[in-house]
């Protein structure tokens, strides 16, 4: 029942691992502190959760309005 939702928020922590882990070593100047990079990528995570919520109320919409109008077509 759960599994769905545990895999979802595990690949996001994954994914945010990565992007850690390939700022600190790769993307990022070396003058850089470790609590630099940490806010650079927690601001990479709050724009990724922001576009998430908005493809989910995106989904949520989609979804009703594709249900109403399955119910008016049925009606007439």
């Amino acid at each position: 029942m759960f599994a769905p939702l545990i895999g979802f928020v595990l690949t996001v922590l994954l994914l945010l691992a990565i992007a850690f882990v390939m700022s600190y070593l790769f993307w990022t100047d070396r003058y850089k502190t470790p609590e630099v990079i940490a806010a650079e990528v927690m601001h990479f995570s709050e724009q990724v959760t922001g576009v998430m919520s908005v493809v989910g109320v995106g989904a949520i919409v989609f979804v009703v309005i594709s249900a109403l109008i399955n119910f008016s077509i049925q009606i007439h």
